[in-house]
């Protein structure tokens, strides 16, 4: 009795602690485009670590290997391609995780993606990992 009394304490105590931190909207204006910080970023980053974390593997690495063909060659994009993505499948899989835990926490001063795009299902290329430009 005493342990599931502690869970709910706890639990409750996360809970308001997430809401007060994720809580005030305030706009962020960043090239040219507003993003919002706030309880409604904050879903969306775990929004974003929901995706990443289930299908970031799984989507990742073919996208990658048509891209890589499509400027390289079929036999670049099935060799380096096939590499690269999985790496990348990897590294967005870790980083769904740590959207997933964080997400009440902004990252810096805002709720933006550790990955660019923030999640797997853009045709775009993944260009930021952590930072560092994917070449």
């Amino acid at each position: 009795m005493r342990i599931v009394a502690r869970s709910l304490v706890f639990g409750g105590v996360v809970l308001a602690l997430t809401a007060a931190v994720s809580w005030g909207e305030e706009p962020v204006r960043e090239n040219g485009a507003t993003r919002w910080n706030g309880a409604g970023a904050a879903l969306e980053k775990a929004g974003r670590g929901i995706s990443n974390v289930t299908l970031g593997f799984i989507v990742e690495w073919p996208k990658t290997v048509v891209r890589e063909s499509e400027t390289h060659g079929p036999v670049f994009g099935l060799t380096v391609g096939l590499i690269k993505g999985m790496g990348l499948g990897v590294g967005r899989t870790l980083v769904g995780v740590y959207e997933l835990v964080t997400f009440p926490l902004p990252n810096g001063s805002d709720y933006a993606p550790v990955l660019e795009p923030g999640t797997p299902f853009s045709t775009a290329r993944t260009e930021r990992f952590l930072d560092t430009p994917v070449r």
